[in-house]
């Protein structure tokens, strides 16, 4: 499989697309179950679209290329791989070694990708992939070192939360091949798979309902605000509201929602280019190509928080910008590398025939 295809537009359109959740809901509750919900829920709606058809008694579902038991599994893997994360930090685990943690999936994803498929990596993509992993541990860690960060609990439970993170981590990474070698043999069934992994999953938050019931009543008791003050308080964006004609602007000012709620439906909205974008992606390269760009909007995330609450942008978090800068150009050029010669290596064999 193309190691590289696509790797620079998707790389693109992935930051470019996740940019403005960055900026506008950094401060919004990211790990909120409500705002889980709500993507899941737009993504499976807005999917429908795609997988609907005329049936002799109205709409019905599209036969899928993609078996539902693989669509199922994926589903289940990936419940238990953020059940795992989630749990993870009720034992003595701090963000920032969450956030590592999950970073060493890119090395953690290429030598199972060795042992499972036998794959077999160049020395290039080798360095890249440790390059982009230390600078985005390097780069956390120093992030952390500005920050204090009470950590109070026995050792057993700090051993506890850094089993749950290895066996999180070595479950995403086998999610990940499984994908590969879903869409490997199927063909790029890229908008099935984003409807079914969402629209199967719904079922699952019903194991959350207490929690999203109390939520709910959070979200419905955040002050009510005008529209125009929602867009006014975007950072970055909200200076584009001053573009929004005066007639609009007054209409959306008697506008009133409540302030969380609002935040909610521009997270859902934003976050869904996103995951079409991780999607889309999935399904034109592999596994570890897809990781290592997670892993880039995971840093570049970081470095935008640092820049826009200014935070010490200290020696560490330079350094790793350094190290994710040239990993990544490594990993890109050795891939493209490896496509040069095995397509040579096809034209000579066609000749031989």
């Amino acid at each position: 499989m193309d190691n590289s295809s696509g790797f620079t537009e998707a790389l693109v359109q992935m930051l470019a697309s996740d940019m403005p959740m960055i900026l506008s809901l950094i401060f919004g509750g990211c790990c909120s179950q409500l705002i889980t919900l709500g993507q899941f829920i737009f993504v499976a709606v807005e999917g429908l679209r795609h997988q609907l058809t005329w049936g002799k008694y109205g709409p019905k579902l599209k036969k899928t290329v993609v078996p539902l038991s693989n669509w199922l599994f994926l589903v289940t893997l990936f419940f238990i791989v953020s059940l795992l994360n989630n749990i993870a930090l009720g034992y003595n685990i701090s963000m920032p070694l969450h956030i590592i943690f999950r970073s060493g999936g890119l090395i953690v994803n290429m030598i199972m990708g060795a042992i499972i498929l036998g794959k077999r990596y160049s020395v290039g993509q080798i360095v890249g992939v440790v390059l982009v992993t230390a600078g985005v541990i390097w780069a956390t860690l120093d992030n952390a070192s500005n920050t204090t960060e009470s950590n109070s609990g026995s050792t057993a439970d700090f051993i506890i939360g850094i089993t749950l993170l290895i066996i999180a981590m070595v479950l995403s990474a086998g999610m990940g091949l499984f994908q590969e070698v879903t869409y490997k043999k199927y063909g790029k069934q890229w908008r099935e798979g984003l409807f079914y992994t969402h629209f199967l999953a719904l079922p699952f938050f019903l194991l959350f309902s207490n929690n999203l019931l109390g939520q709910i009543d959070e979200y419905n008791k955040s002050p009510l605000m005008p529209v125009s003050k929602v867009l006014e308080q975007i950072p970055v964006l909200g200076s584009a509201a001053s573009l929004i004609p005066a007639a609009l602007m007054s209409i959306l000012h008697t506008i009133e929602i409540r302030k969380l709620w609002a935040y909610l439906i521009m997270n859902v909205v934003t976050q869904y280019g996103c995951i079409a974008g991780v999607n889309r992606m999935t399904s034109v390269s592999t596994s570890l190509t897809l990781n290592l760009v997670l892993n880039l909007r995971k840093f570049t995330s970081l470095i935008i928080s640092i820049i826009y609450f200014e935070n010490d942008f200290g020696f560490g978090a330079k350094m790793g910008t350094v190290f994710v800068f040239f990993g990544t150009l490594i990993y890109t050029r050795a891939g493209i590398k490896s496509n040069s010669t095995t397509a040579t290596t096809m034209q000579q064999e066609k000749k031989n025939h």
